[in-house]
């Protein structure tokens, strides 16, 4: 499992400090588990390849001792179970918009291309109707006639800014939803 944190916002500002930020948290109880609600203690790492980046983070483990479940620390910049960076999925999304997708300049595969489209696509229309559930719970109504319909895409940029607070995020907006997602881990984009 994994929880989105923002632990820097881009690569170079997480390979200098997430480590500590994330002793801290640990230390003062601030990761727990969404099972139990006990806070996580640190067990391991691993490395992780920014596949258009060319680059490796090493990204930090977690353990519940009562649930006896590993959670992954990731950085909100990127995507949970994806190879590339968030803001790479991002621009292919957006672009998908105007442009054919066998055009969109991405190292990555047409068929990657096509499946974050479609999966990311299907996850970020979820996440709306979630956000509009937390951020009203939280006491922001969302107001539906301020919606202007369009893209999935169109639509999170536009709840995001209805948000109850400004957090701090690496500017992107995929990991700027999973952020606020973060108390509903199942749900992350």
């Amino acid at each position: 499992m994994s929880i989105v944190l923002y632990l820097g916002y881009d690569i170079n500002e997480y390979n200098e400090s997430s480590a500590k930020k994330i002793q801290k948290c640990i230390e003062n109880g601030e990761i727990i588990c969404e099972n139990c609600s006990k806070p996580l203690t640190r067990h391991s790492t691993y490395d992780r390849t920014i596949k258009e980046k060319k680059l490796t983070l090493t990204i930090t483990m977690v353990w519940c001792k009562k649930c006896k479940i590993w959670h992954s620390l990731q950085p909100d910049f990127l995507l949970p179970r994806k190879h590339y960076s968030g803001a790479e999925v991002e621009d292919v999304i957006i672009e998908s918009e105007f442009i054919p997708v066998d055009q969109i300049n991405t190292p990555a595969s047409e068929s990657t291309r096509r499946r974050w489209i479609r999966n990311v696509g299907d996850n970020i229309r979820r996440s709306v109707s979630l956000l509009k559930y937390l951020f009203g719970r939280m006491g922001q109504a969302v107001s539906e006639i301020a919606i202007k319909a369009g893209s999935c895409y169109n639509e999170l940029q536009q709840i995001l800014k209805m948000a109850p607070a400004d957090i701090k995020n690496s500017g992107c907006r995929l990991g700027l939803a999973n952020l606020w997602l973060s108390e509903r881990r199942d749900a992350y984009i």
